[in-house]
């Protein structure tokens, strides 16, 4: 398989697509369960007096998954934010070329954030970080793990749409030669 055909940059990006949507499902499960425990929380506060420190953290353990990952399910999606009324009214090429430039700033912040992010995730691992609150949850590093996992799998996320920008921009300036 040659990686720069159009066909082979195709497969590429569809491979890279998959942990991005497994990820996405993930987030949405992780939303679902997040429903659960805050409407379990309210009943149990307000209906029966108890509250639970863990409970109530879990609430804001769950949201750092459903942000940090669900974030490049999003863009895979192309439910993330855009000016699409300019964006929209150029031609095809333009289009390509300014996703070729998004997604390589998106690719340098994903592998900044990430390289940052590691040695806080590992400090907080090495102390066995969790809850100060007697009651709360262990394992913090776990909810920080999600920082340089949300990050990488938005710079896998723009790798992917910028193979698809290349196979775009190379068919859009193909048939742009042609009609010459």
């Amino acid at each position: 398989m040659n990686p720069r055909s159009p066909s082979g940059l195709r497969r590429l990006e569809a491979a890279l697509l998959i942990p991005v949507e497994w990820a996405g499902r993930l987030a949405a499960v992780c939303g679902l369960f997040m429903v659960f425990v805050v409407a379990g929380n309210v009943l149990t506060r307000y209906g029966l007096n108890i509250s639970s420190v863990a409970l109530q953290e879990l609430e804001w353990h769950l949201v750092s998954p459903i942000a940090l990952i669900g974030m490049s399910y999003a863009m895979q999606k192309g439910e993330h934010v855009r000016v699409d009324f300019l964006y929209a009214r150029l031609p095809v090429h333009w289009q390509a070329v300014i996703d070729l430039v998004t997604d390589f700033l998106v690719i340098g912040v994903s592998v900044t954030i990430v390289v940052l992010s590691l040695p806080y995730v590992q400090q907080s691992y090495g102390i066995l970080e969790g809850s100060p609150d007697p009651g709360g949850l262990p394992y913090r590093w776990v909810l920080k793990a999600f920082i340089p996992l949300g990050f990488g799998l938005l710079g896998l996320q723009a790798i992917s749409q910028a193979l698809g920008a290349l196979t775009t921009f190379a068919a859009a300036r193909a048939e742009r030669t042609a009609s010459q």
